[in-house]
């Protein structure tokens, strides 16, 4: 079926791909992917001057559903995401522009492979937990005395979307290794598990000299001597706060409905900053009880406020023209000093640099 261009909001024609038998059925409600993986996407139609509403609209989301950095998004949303992204932009290429996108210091999991003492680290935290960002991949890292190997296997069918979802893995994965090293990485090789396209356009040869086709899943395969080259980035302290970061969102992603449930209703009143007593009375519970299954979760109510503040803190930067003032003051800050201080110790950088490297990015 071809959409009409003049009444399709964003002008490009598309023909349904095929849809394997096992995807047929009803999907079921599987968190797959993370915010910050749909608002890069999102960065990326728009650099492609692509209103980013009406592929939100069409998935059945809205901004305000991915400012959140722990809710993530279920497959049967995800798909559908996918295929009007692409109709949008009418690139099959798309996700390896939108995982070239996604930038190291956008995830606790990026800021922890970054700041390690050298590559073998990085790739061992990256490993670790890189699900976290897609929930439907599975990550194993294989080290020999020649090769070093990063397997990634789907734990679902992924259907129409697999050549998206592989390929944004590629392109993150490379700007993870070049943000690392420093420098393009020649000596990666990616196997990559569908058919050689036909014609001579193979996408990942923009970032990758080497790829083999047909294989059984998406591997990275490096020289086992890069293991030892130290992270041009490498900051200990930054490390142990990106790797209690991680696990803290492994273990709320574990615990799920509870702590869900406080973070909505904590970002709903997030600009008048209520202490765990005025939330515990607006989810009809004690505080005592509040602070205990949150405890069970391994989380804290600061915890989940202050990473509220720190994911949406950059949201606000990259998406709106607020003032840097009206931003402190949406995430609670009496003082924009206080949040000014804050933002330095969670990302190394003022709030006015980050905003300008956010911009550049995007563009």
């Amino acid at each position: 079926m071809v959409h009409d261009a003049a009444a399709d909001p964003c002008g490009a024609d598309h023909t349904a791909p095929e849809v394997s038998a096992a995807c047929l059925l009803d999907d079921p409600d599987i968190p797959f992917a993370h915010p910050v993986y749909i608002r890069s996407v999102m960065d990326c139609l728009n650099s492609l001057g692509i209103r980013p509403a009406a592929v939100l609209e069409n998935a059945g989301l809205a901004w305000k559903d991915l400012r959140d950095g722990q809710q993530m998004v279920d497959f049967s949303v995800f798909r559908r995401f996918v295929a009007r992204a692409i109709q949008c932009s009418g690139d099959p290429a798309l996700g390896l522009i939108a995982g070239s996108m996604l930038q190291p210091y956008h995830t606790p999991i990026g800021i922890g492979s970054v700041t390690s003492d050298s590559l073998g680290q990085g790739l061992q935290f990256l490993t670790r937990y890189a699900g976290l960002v897609f929930g439907g991949l599975e990550f194993q890292l294989e080290n020999s005395t020649r090769w070093s190997t990063l397997k990634v296997k789907a734990t679902r069918p992924l259907c129409e979307t697999q050549v998206f979802v592989m390929q944004s893995v590629i392109g993150s994965h490379c700007r993870l290794l070049e943000a690392i090293l420093g420098r393009p990485v020649d000596e990666l090789t990616v196997g990559l598990p569908y058919a050689r396209p036909p014609g001579n356009d193979v996408p990942c040869l923009r970032y990758v000299r080497r790829v083999t086709f047909d294989q059984e899943y998406l591997s990275f395969q490096l020289p086992a001597d890069l293991l030892r080259v130290p992270c041009v980035a490498a900051d200990p302290e930054a490390f142990v706060e990106a790797a209690h970061a991680c696990g803290k969102m492994a273990s709320e992603q574990g615990c799920g409905a509870f702590v869900q449930r406080v973070r909505r209703r904590l970002l709903e009143r997030l600009t008048s900053n209520p202490d765990v007593s005025e939330l515990a009375l607006d989810l009809h519970i004690s505080a005592r009880t509040l602070v205990r299954r949150l405890a069970e979760a391994g989380v804290t109510y600061s915890d989940i406020k202050e990473d509220l503040r720190r994911t949406h803190a950059t949201w606000y930067l990259q998406h709106t023209e607020l003032s840097i003032e009206a931003i402190a003051s949406k995430l609670g800050y009496a003082d924009p000093t206080n949040f000014g201080r804050k933002f330095k110790f969670w990302y190394r950088v003022a709030p006015s640099k980050m905003r300008q490297t956010l911009r550049t990015d995007t563009r």
